[in-house]
């Protein structure tokens, strides 16, 4: 799948919630899925700054593929790192940062999270685009 088309699964998912508590269960299901961070990886480094929780993103890149490993002290936010990884790992650097679509718009996040929080998403979403970006400038190197 593409990185539209992993937006467009996530959006159809969360748009069969009517109510907001509904959405916030499925964001905190998926902070569930995936590998647990392992401890050596929350430090300040991989630490998303301008959330209200903590948020550890830690980039990987392999083979000139890029993933993401998510996680944080809260378990609404914990979902919306775990989503956000989902959506731009297993990509080539170029894919990321060419994606212009705006997630938390799409994924409707203004009518289920808070201002505080939409902005933790959209920090978590710039600070791929800047692994992504730096990735991109070692590749050419």
């Amino acid at each position: 799948m593409t990185i539209d088309d992993k937006i467009d699964m996530y959006k159809e998912k969360l748009d069969v919630f009517i109510e907001p508590l509904d959405r916030y269960q499925f964001l905190m299901d998926q902070s569930d899925l995936g590998e647990a961070l392992p401890d050596e990886f929350m430090i300040d480094e991989f630490k998303v700054t301008g959330c209200v929780s903590q948020v550890w993103l830690v980039p990987r890149m392999q083979n000139g593929i890029l993933t993401f490993m998510a996680d944080s002290d809260a378990l609404i936010t914990k979902g919306v790192v775990k989503v956000l990884c989902d959506i731009y790992s297993g990509r080539v650097p170029w894919e990321v940062t060419a994606n212009t679509r705006d997630i938390t718009d799409e994924l409707n996040f203004g009518n289920i999270l808070s201002m505080n929080r939409r902005n933790g998403a959209y920090n978590m979403i710039k600070k791929i685009k800047e692994y992504a970006e730096q990735c991109k400038i070692s590749l050419t190197k």
